[in-house]
């Protein structure tokens, strides 16, 4: 499973919806992240509570990180591309969470509505 920026807010928020991914992050699986979901939890966290290379650390030493490569890269720009046309704010930052996580043939686990229609997304 991928967790993507809006689940690990969530849980170092520790909202309810948080608390379903504790579940996942406290047990054994495998669990994996994208470079730009580390980028993007460390700015926010710059930007509210100075907690950014605490929570860095943790998601590096929890998570397994796939490299942004070419070939993700270009997949990225397909499913941004695609998506869009149907959705004006569709960001490119999803489309490489996404592209990522198909790279493993896992799902994203989130919350970001833009991700509602993907059978590769869990919701929150």
């Amino acid at each position: 499973m991928m967790l993507d920026s809006f689940a690990w807010m969530e849980y170092f928020m520790g909202t309810p919806k948080g608390e379903k991914v504790q579940k996942l992050v406290d047990d054994d699986s495998q669990l994996y992240t994208s470079p730009i979901v580390v980028a993007e939890i460390y700015s926010k966290s710059l930007r509210t509570d100075g907690n950014a290379e605490e929570r860095k650390d943790f998601i590096m030493k929890r998570c397994a990180v796939v490299a942004f490569d070419v070939k993700i890269s270009v997949e990225a720009a397909k499913i941004h591309a695609q998506n869009r046309v149907k959705t004006h704010d569709f960001g490119l930052a999803d489309a490489i969470i996404l592209a990522s996580a198909r790279s493993r043939k896992i799902k994203v686990l989130t919350g970001d509505p833009h991700f509602k229609n993907f059978k590769d997304a869990v919701m929150l």
